[in-house]
């Protein structure tokens, strides 16, 4: 019985090891293709991109090929290379599990002018709203993040900088707050910084 569990072991590890390296350019494929698909929604009219990333010193380096494991973002241009906006990604504990977005950012304005959902497990109807309801999704054509983020009852926004809740899913609501606010935060220092240099795109 032993034996025979250990074989059945073994070739569990095996098809595992196997499955993950048949899968792994294919998931790589649909990967880019969702990240490519997200960077154009956010930023209509873009044709040239470029990813830059963020060195332990703050200053930019321009990435060949993207590494999820350092901090970067993404700068979009149009076709007379004048610069639309950057993509930042970001992601936060909602009431389900982790959900992660990308949002554009504008340096002109200061300003969030889109978001996307790209993968979240929050509950049906309720909570998975955040990527699909039109209400919610207009917070951020125009988000102002020159003061605090913040989350109000859904119908009772007043200010450029609050996000209006969505009824029933508040948690979800305020994680992507949360999310946006730490990450304005973090990244706000370092564009600003960088601002000509991504302007021009070198």
């Amino acid at each position: 019985m032993i034996r025979f569990l250990g074989i059945v072991s073994l070739l569990c590890g095996v098809l595992i090891v196997g499955i993950g390296l048949i899968t792994k350019d294919r998931i790589k494929v649909n990967q880019d293709t969702i990240l490519r698909d997200s960077l154009v929604q956010l930023l209509p009219g873009m044709t040239k991109e470029l990813v830059y990333e963020i060195r332990d010193s703050g200053e930019l380096s321009i990435s060949i090929e993207q590494d999820s494991r350092r901090k970067h973002f993404f700068a979009g241009y149009d076709a007379n290379e004048k610069l639309l906006g950057l993509v930042i990604e970001a992601n936060e504990r909602g009431y389900a599990d982790t959900i992660t977005t990308m949002y554009a950012y504008s340096l002109a304005s200061k300003s969030i002018i889109g978001f996307t959902v790209v993968e979240s497990r929050e509950t049906p109807g309720l909570g998975n709203r955040i990527g699909s309801d039109p209400g919610f999704l207009a917070n951020f054509k125009s988000l102002d993040t020159t003061h605090p983020i913040a989350v109000v009852k859904h119908g009772t926004k007043t200010k450029p900088w609050e996000i209006d809740a969505i009824s029933g899913a508040t948690i979800s609501s305020r994680a992507v707050g949360r999310m946006l606010a730490a990450s304005v935060q973090e990244m706000t220092p370092v564009l600003e910084r960088n601002k000509e240099r991504i302007e021009r795109g070198n």
